[in-house]
C-alpha cells in the first residue's frame, strides 16, 4: 500500500457567536484530528467568528478582541498538535466597514501562512462583506492546494483556474446549515462537487457546519469525482481521507488535465483539421 502525501481531516461542529466557545471546540477536534493520524484539520466557513444572518444580527458591537485571542488559541492547538489548520473567520478591514469572509491557513508551527478572502459573495452575504480580490494556493507538504468558500461551488471557472494553476487539493469551507428538512442543497451540491473533481482531477475536502442541521455532511470527493469517506450529517465530529502517493495514477491524471485543456482551447479540433486536411492532399 503506497503512503499518503497528504492526510486530512475534514471536522464539524456547531458553530456559536462567541469565538472562544468556537476556538475550544476547534482545538478539540485539532487533536482528535492528529490523533488520527492526520496532517491537516479542515473547518467550515466562519468557524472561528461565527456567521452571520445565523449567529449573528450584524457585526455592530461584535468583538474583535476575542476573536484575536480565539485565534492564538487556534494557533497554539496546531503548535500542541504538530498539525496545519484551515478554517474560516471573519478578517476586519480598516479601510471598509465590512469585513471579508475569510479562510486562514496555520502551520504546525502556529504561524499564519495564508489566507483566501471569498470573492463571489450571495447577495445577502454583501450586507455583512466585502468581497475578496483573487485565489489563494499554498504548498502543504509539498502538495498544492487551493482554498474556496460556499457558494463559490456555483462558479466553474475557479474550480478550472485552480486545476490550471497545478492544484490537486481544494479545501471548500462551507456554512450550508440550520436548514430544516431536506434543502435543494441536500441534493444538488454533493453531486456538484463531485463533477468539479472529475472535470479538473482534483481532490476536494469540504467542511460544513451543523447548526445544529446541516443540508450536507462534511465529506470528501477524490479526483476520479467518487465520494471519499463523510462525517455522520448533523454531528460534530471528523472524517479522515488521504492523497496518496501513486505515481501511475498522477501521470494518468496529469494527461487528462492536458488534454481537457487543449480540448478546451480549441487547440485539439485545429489539429484534427490540420490532420485531416493532411490526408485530403494525400
Amino acid at each position: 500500500m503506497t503512503p499518503p502525501r497528504l492526510t486530512v481531516a475534514t471536522a464539524q461542529f456547531a458553530l456559536t457567536a462567541r469565538p472562544l466557545i468556537n476556538a475550544k471546540r476547534m482545538a478539540a477536534l485539532i487533536h482528535r484530528s492528529a490523533e488520527a493520524g492526520a496532517q491537516v484539520a479542515h473547518f467550515p466557513e466562519c468557524a472561528l467568528s461565527g456567521y452571520p444572518r445565523q449567529q449573528l444580527e450584524s457585526w455592530q458591537g461584535y468583538d474583535w478582541t476575542a476573536l484575536e485571542v480565539a485565534q492564538d488559541l487556534v494557533a497554539q492547538a496546531c503548535r500542541d498538535a504538530g498539525l496545519w489548520a484551515v478554517y474560516g473567520s471573519a478578517q476586519p478591514l480598516a479601510d471598509a466597514a465590512l469585513p471579508h469572509n475569510s479562510v486562514f491557513v496555520v502551520a504546525p508551527d502556529g504561524q499564519a501562512c495564508g489566507r483566501y478572502d471569498k470573492r463571489c459573495c450571495s447577495l445577502r452575504e454583501l450586507d455583512y462583506f466585502t468581497p475578496g480580490g483573487g485565489p489563494a494556493i499554498i504548498e502543504i507538504a509539498g502538495l498544492r492546494c487551493g482554498v474556496l468558500l460556499c457558494l463559490e461551488w456555483s462558479f466553474p471557472e475557479l474550480w478550472r483556474a485552480y486545476a490550471d494553476a497545478g492544484v490537486e487539493l481544494v479545501f471548500l469551507s462551507a456554512y450550508a446549515a440550520g436548514l430544516q428538512g431536506r434543502h435543494l442543497h441536500s441534493d444538488v451540491i454533493p453531486p456538484v462537487l463531485q463533477g468539479h473533481a472529475f472535470t479538473n482531477s482534483l481532490f476536494i475536502s469540504t467542511s460544513n457546519a451543523c447548526n445544529p442541521s446541516q443540508a450536507f455532511a462534511s465529506h470528501w470527493v477524490k479526483r476520479s469525482g467518487r465520494r471519499g469517506s463523510a462525517c455522520r450529517r448533523h454531528r460534530p465530529g471528523l472524517t479522515v481521507n488521504a492523497v496518496a502517493d501513486d505515481p501511475e495514477k498522477d501521470a494518468v491524471y496529469r494527461r487528462i488535465r492536458a488534454f481537457r485543456a487543449e480540448a478546451s482551447s480549441g487547440r485539439l479540433y485545429r489539429n484534427l483539421q490540420r490532420s485531416e486536411a493532411k490526408l485530403k492532399d494525400e
